[in-house]
């Protein structure tokens, strides 16, 4: 998680191919790490119900790249982007809850960084931070809409590749960071901290400028409010945070971008454009798709000149067809279909909350996935999501005391009631 809030500002200000790489080298030493490990009976039992997903979802692309449809070098891009990062859903389902406990420990730490880098780009500008001479960054050097004072202003990338990416990975951290705030009692150093970690996340979702990323916000604060356990934290400070980032949104007009989701004609026009009449045209031109690569996946710029007849919609789901194929499409809203029958476990479970707003937060991704690209290959935002999702579809472990000890059992759902 460190190398991928870091990803976005280190490969901005290395203009090197080599810099491309600098997540997937930490995500294939993680990759190294858990096949390193024992595998214990829970851990299989949790991953079991997601394999065949996986093998499915991994299987079809890699049976596409012998498909010679575009550049050997474009292809390999094209299945890294789309198989690259689906062993996090095994890795969400493997993980324990004090690991979960650790790693919202982390993101607290984590969020409370990037946000004072993202308060030092607006101090200084973005320019001061991101080298504008390097391509990579042309994202971030177009999306100066914030406007105000008469003047169009940088949305706020903090350490990400964007503005969008830096919203997301903060909305994608606050399950864990409310689910974590759960697990500590009066006693535990860290209540404050977490309690202060989600309002600097809050703060940071305003200054990306992200609307989608708004209304997803409003979505989990009314859910995390209703559901959250706050042990040891006084409901004093609950409204003072509450207070203190009301006040600085309604003092900074860099904050106010979602103001702009009241045109409601913008809104429809923007939607629109990546919900159109072309995504049929795109299924009838290219059934067995048009080559991985070749359908939107991000290149690098010195792989560009390499793509042949690349067609692109600016919908996720248009991307995954446009190179898989209708078999490929199938098969993620398929998956899809099923994580949405998952269930967060037992309301016993200490992390039935966490899970919870994790399960709302995957469902809420891949409904406005059609509104953009990059579900499948966004940094670090892919890992969370497909972590997140491993993690609340995985089955509950039921623990039940026998003469020979203690024994563990899965549940064949993970909405199972029977009580431990």
């Amino acid at each position: 998680m460190t190398i991928g809030y870091a990803y976005g500002i280190l490969r901005g200000n290395i203009q090197q191919a080599a810099s491309h790489f600098i997540y997937d080298a930490g995500a294939v030493g993680l990759y190294l790490a858990v096949l390193t490990l024992p595998l214990p009976p829970v851990a299989r039992a949790r991953m079991r119900p997601l394999m065949p997903w996986l093998l499915c979802l991994a299987g079809w692309p890699i049976l596409m790249f012998f498909v010679p449809s575009q550049d050997l070098l474009v292809q390999l891009v094209g299945l890294r982007g789309n198989i690259f990062f689906l062993p996090f859903l095994l890795i969400g389902a493997m993980m324990e809850g004090s690991e979960y406990r650790r790693l919202a420990r982390a993101l607290a730490i984590l969020n409370s960084v990037v946000l004072m880098v993202a308060l030092a780009e607006v101090v200084f500008g973005v320019q001061r931070f991101y080298a504008a001479a390097n391509p990579v960054n042309l994202t971030i050097f177009r999306s100066n809409d914030v406007v105000y004072g008469g003047e169009g202003h940088y949305r706020i990338p903090a350490t990400f590749v964007s503005s969008a990416a830096y919203a997301t990975n903060m909305l994608a951290s606050l399950p864990l960071l409310i689910g974590g705030l759960a697990q500590e009692n009066g006693q535990s150093r860290w209540r404050y901290p977490l309690a202060c970690a989600i309002a600097l996340t809050v703060l940071g979702v305003f200054l990306s400028g992200s609307r989608s990323a708004f209304v997803l916000l409003l979505i989990l604060a009314v859910f995390g409010a209703y559901l959250s356990e706050t042990r040891g934290v006084p409901r004093a400070v609950w409204v003072g945070l509450a207070a203190m980032v009301a006040a600085v949104v309604v003092v900074t007009p860099r904050t106010q971008r979602f103001v702009t989701l009241g045109d409601t004609d913008y809104v429809a026009r923007r939607i629109h454009a990546s919900i159109n009449q072309n995504f049929i045209a795109l299924a009838l031109e290219y059934p067995m798709g048009n080559g991985l690569g070749g359908g939107g996946t991000s290149l690098p710029y010195f792989l560009q000149g390499r793509l042949t007849n690349g067609v692109a919609l600016e919908n996720e789901y248009a991307r995954i067809m446009a190179e898989q194929g209708i078999p490929g499409l199938a098969l993620w809203l398929g998956f899809i279909i099923w994580l949405a029958n998952r269930r967060p476990g037992r309301r016993s479970n200490p992390w039935h909350k966490g899970k919870s707003l994790a399960r709302l937060f995957c469902l809420f991704s891949f409904a406005t996935a059609p509104l953009g690209l990059g579900m499948l290959d966004a940094i670090p935002s892919t890992q969370m999501l497909l972590m997140l999702a491993g993690w609340f579809a995985a089955p509950e472990l039921l623990t039940s005391s026998v003469r020979d000890g203690e024994r563990r059992m899965w549940s064949p759902t993970a909405s199972a009631t029977a009580p431990a």
